[in-house]
């Protein structure tokens, strides 16, 4: 007990040392930065400084009157206020080097400080603030000197022109303007913007007190002669637009510290180690923050050369550049300097914008001094150039990081596009909010619309052909996003054929994330199309794809990608099926009822007589294993999931046949009433009524006829009948109504077809469930199939469903009168081939009279030679190795799920004489060789 005390206060006093370490680190880190923060504020503040020097020599009305020789000597050796201005900037500019030089080592984590990687991640959280400090005092003090310099230029000109409007030509003060400053003229020398004021004789000091002019500038230096030198300037030199253009020249020069800020920014975004994730991430984030805080002028020099990068011979500038382009391109203050440079060019005093204010403005900056092509694009559609440019990049990090930049990029411009019209569907919120989600998503959506066919052909081809995965996977994803925002905006590059037959061959891509992802956008493409009120043909080509490459996904061997495709197949299907378990009627009558449509369109292109759709058998199988899988997942709420499937289905295979609600035993919401009635073709019906009879087919084989769980469900067939208090009947009703329709002589090829196929699962599911049919509807469906097969009416796609549904029903009724299901079925079987053998019989006998065959005499053939071989099978199964004639042994091999497994039913040989007949001597094969000629078995 004590060592483990010991031992806990070990840990603690660890514990608190190691935190006084960090504690002791971040404030050594505070104080020197805070160091390095004063010293740079004092650099540039040096201008201030200079400033107050200079008002201190400017003399004031005490001044002797009478100038002593040496005083002129020292003005004049003077120096002008810009080659002090430039002095200043040069100090400047020293001090800034020499202390950014000092943390240089720390925005680069390569400085070695105490506590590891947590000392340099704290010093590079601070440094990088301190950056950020910097670059707003400069801008604050800019703004400063701006206004003093605008007071100067202002009051400058104004006694520019008052002097030249005056009476005195020669601008020497006189006895009528006391009150007033003179202008005194440089003698010997041209003026400048610069030029000062000296008080008169007569200036008092009271006068002296109320004029800003004295401590604001130096007084020129004064020559012997009174009469100015010509000058190579015009007079028009002092009017106020030239100080005007002075002083926008002024504005112009940038702050030498900004300039050092740019400088590092460069040489951090060039700098090695750029390879690694982690530290292009931090460099990135570092770039976008100074590039919020910098003024248009050097934001638009900085985003050049981010430009520029991404043509940068070396790979770690250009994965760098696209990375920072696909920041920048998110960012509010981007678009916001985007919109006013729009509204500047679209003002309607743009004439009189001068070309100094062209140059400066930030697109100019940007894209260059080509300025006369009002086409050209603008700095966003210069950034995305740079961006597409770099999808063929030979290298595929490159390649990759574009893509995935371009994600970002319409990721954020799909969730603002959705706040925004939030925000316009909203009187409650105000304008600002609107400008920062709603302009920008609105800004993102229009420039990427401009590039919009162009970007979708090469993500495209970039996704379907590049050799690497991890560039396939992030193209599909930028893909999607473009197609989204297509499919909102309305554009003419939405989703179209060569995009489907693209995503569909990306689903068998032997890479498990790029399957994964074609899945993912095949499915949120077709969620998209809910909010349509129209059913296109690209729709139609989604859900048929969807059914076909992503739903067999679920035997995909990669358990992710298994679980991926569970995800989406619940998503779309059953989740809206399930929904329908309650009030089916009034969901489906009332608005947003395009999800559960979507489902049922679905289900039905998986049919397998769906012509239309040409599905196969491996629809319905994968459509089982998805089944299967999902009961696995669902645990414990397998048999809730179970019950509400069997309701829905239930209920749409009422509401989509119009079956009589008297003939159900349950209380169905008017299943008359509505559209179902009135046209069963209509698209919507007939996609609910084959669908529906799909889902039922592939939910029986998966529920199990015994209380053993084999296929992942805990609860067996006859369970999940009885506990959804479903009523048995409604298959044969279901069956007598789908005959009905298909007997119709007025509807086309098409629907016979789709009725053919619902058909056919229905006789599937009545095969497994025809021992719960009530049993008066069991004799009478029985007596109706038999009567089929006998006049061979049936087509040959329906005959093995109708003998095993005939097989279902014999057991039903064998059950309840206790005779052998074995001996029933051989007997009817026997009766079917002897009906057979009297039909091929007179078939050959009308063969011999009219000497050829007839269609419809090929037709019935082919019906007969179908009957006979399926009903020669009955009862066979795949486990049996020999076969015996039927004895005792033979009936211990009837389970409840194969009633008659061993029987075995031989046609007579006359039976089998008449088939030889119709037989070719020799087997089909393709050569033509007589000697590969092969006899037909007898």
């Amino acid at each position: 007990g004590n060592g483990r005390r010991s031992r806990a206060r070990m840990v603690n006093v660890s514990n608190e040392n190691e935190k006084e370490i960090i504690k002791k680190v971040v404030e050594e880190c505070e104080f020197a930065v805070a160091s390095l923060e004063r010293a740079i504020c004092a650099s540039i503040r040096i201008q201030s400084g200079q400033g107050k020097k200079s008002a201190s020599t400017t003399p004031t009305p005490s001044s002797s009157i009478v100038v002593r020789s040496s005083e002129r000597i020292a003005a004049k050796k003077a120096q002008s206020p810009q080659e002090e201005d430039l002095e200043i900037k040069k100090k400047a500019k020293e001090s800034g080097i020499f202390l950014l030089r000092g943390i240089l080592p720390m925005l680069t984590m390569k400085m070695e400080l105490p506590n590891g990687q947590v000392g340099k991640q704290a010093a590079y959280l601070t440094v990088s603030n301190l950056v950020v400090k910097i670059i707003q005092t400069v801008l604050a003090e800019k703004e400063k000197t701006a206004a003093l310099r605008s007071n100067l230029v202002r009051i400058s000109s104004r006694s520019v022109v008052k002097a030249e409007n005056g009476n005195n030509a020669s601008m020497t003060p006189t006895a009528d303007h006391n009150d007033h400053h003179s202008q005194t003229p440089k003698r010997g020398g041209r003026k400048s913007i610069s030029f000062s004021f000296t008080p008169g004789k007569a200036t008092t000091k009271q006068n002296q007190a109320h004029s800003p002019l004295p401590t604001l500038l130096q007084p020129p230096s004064l020559k012997k002669s009174i009469t100015p030198k010509r000058t190579r300037f015009s007079p028009s030199t002092r009017s106020p637009a030239n100080q005007q253009l002075k002083y926008h020249l002024l504005q112009q020069q940038q702050h030498p510290i900004l300039t050092l800020l740019i400088g590092m920014l460069h040489k951090l975004f060039t700098s090695k180690g750029l390879e690694r994730a982690e530290s292009r991430s931090r460099v990135c984030s570092l770039g976008i923050l100074c590039l919020e805080h910098f003024p248009s002028r050097e934001r638009g020099q900085l985003l050049r050369f981010v430009s520029n990068m991404c043509q940068s011979k070396v790979s770690s500038h250009r994965l760098l550049g696209v990375e920072l382009i696909g920041e920048v391109l998110c960012q509010a203050w981007f678009w916001k300097d985007e919109r006013n440079c729009q509204l500047k060019k679209t003002s309607d005093d743009a004439a009189e914008v001068s070309s100094l204010d062209l140059n400066s403005s930030f697109v100019q900056l940007a894209l260059g001094n080509d300025v006369e092509n009002d086409n050209i694009a603008t700095t966003s559609l210069l950034l995305f150039s740079s961006l597409h440019s770099r999808l063929t990049d030979k290298l595929p990090a490159v390649r990759t990081r574009t893509a995935m930049s371009f994600v970002g990029v319409l990721q954020k411009s799909n969730v603002n596009s959705v706040m925004g019209l939030e925000i316009q569907t909203s009187s409650e919120l105000n304008q600002e909010k609107e400008s920062d989600d709603a302009f920008i998503g609105k800004s993102l959506t229009t420039t990427l619309c401009k590039i919009g066919p162009s970007l979708v052909h090469s993500l495209r081809n970039r996704a379907r052909n590049d050799d690497k995965a991890t560039v396939r996977r992030a193209c599909i994803v930028a893909w999607l996003e473009m197609l989204s925002l297509a499919y909102r905006e309305d554009q003419g590059f939405g989703i179209s054929g060569l995009d489907i037959s693209a995503l569909c061959t990306l689903c068998n891509d032997p890479s498990v994330a790029t399957r994964k992802a074609a899945a993912e956008a095949l499915t949120k493409l077709i969620i998209d199309t809910y909010d349509s009120d129209e059913y296109s043909s690209q729709a139609s080509a989604l859900e048929f794809a969807w059914a076909h490459t992503v739903l067999p996904l679920v035997s995909d061997a990669e358990v992710s990608c298994v679980t991926r495709a569970i995800e989406f197949f619940s998503k779309l299907i059953i989740d809206p099926i399930v929904d329908l378990a309650q009030d089916a009627t009034r969901k489906l009558s009332t608005g947003g009822n395009s999800r559960y449509y979507v489902a049922w369109r679905i289900l039905s292109k998986l049919s397998d007589g769906d012509k239309e759709a040409g599905a196969s058998r491996s629809g319905i199988g994968s459509l089982q294993t998805a089944i299967q899988k999902l009961f696995i997942n669902a645990g414990n709420d397998c048999k809730t999931l179970t019950k509400n499937l069997l309701q829905a289905v239930y209920k749409i295979g009422i509401l989509s046949l119009g079956i009589d609600n008297h003939a159900s035993q349950h209380d169905l919401s008017s299943p008359n009433t509505g559209e179902f009635d009135e046209d069963f073709f209509e698209r919507n019906t007939a996609a609910m009524r084959t669908g529906a009879w799909c889902i039922l087919e592939a939910l029986t084989n998966c529920l199990v006829n015994s209380s053993e769980a084999r296929t992942g469900a805990n609860i067996s067939l006859k369970q999940a009948v009885r506990s959804s208090a479903i009523d048995c009947s409604f298959v044969v009703l279901s069956l007598k109504k789908l005959k009905e329709l298909g007997n119709s002589v007025d509807i086309s090829p098409a629907n016979k077809a789709t009725l053919a196929a619902t058909s056919r699962n229905c006789l599937k599911v009545i095969s497994k469930i025809g021992g719960l049919v009530p049993l008066k509807d069991a004799k009478k469906c029985s007596s109706d199939l038999m009567q089929d097969l006998k006049s061979f009416s049936l087509p040959n796609d329906l005959i093995p469903s109708t003998i095993s549904a005939l097989v279902a029903f014999t057991k039903r009724i064998c059950n309840d009168s206790g005779k052998d299901v074995i001996d029933e079925c051989d007997e009817w079987i026997n009766a079917l081939l002897d009906r057979c053998e009297c039909a091929i019989e007179s078939w050959l006998s009308s063969l011999s009279r009219h000497g050829r065959i007839e269609t419809d005499d090929e037709r019935l053939l082919t019906r007969i030679l179908f009957c006979i071989g399926e009903l020669t099978m009955v009862g066979f199964s795949s486990q049996q190795d020999t076969l015996q004639p039927r004895t005792k042994s033979a009936r211990d091999m009837v389970t409840d799920k194969e009633p008659v497994r061993g029987l075995i039913v031989r046609p007579s040989n006359r039976l089998i004489h008449l088939v030889k007949l119709m037989l070719p001597t020799t087997m089909p094969i393709t050569s033509v060789n007589e000697e590969d000629l092969t006899p037909t078995p007898s």
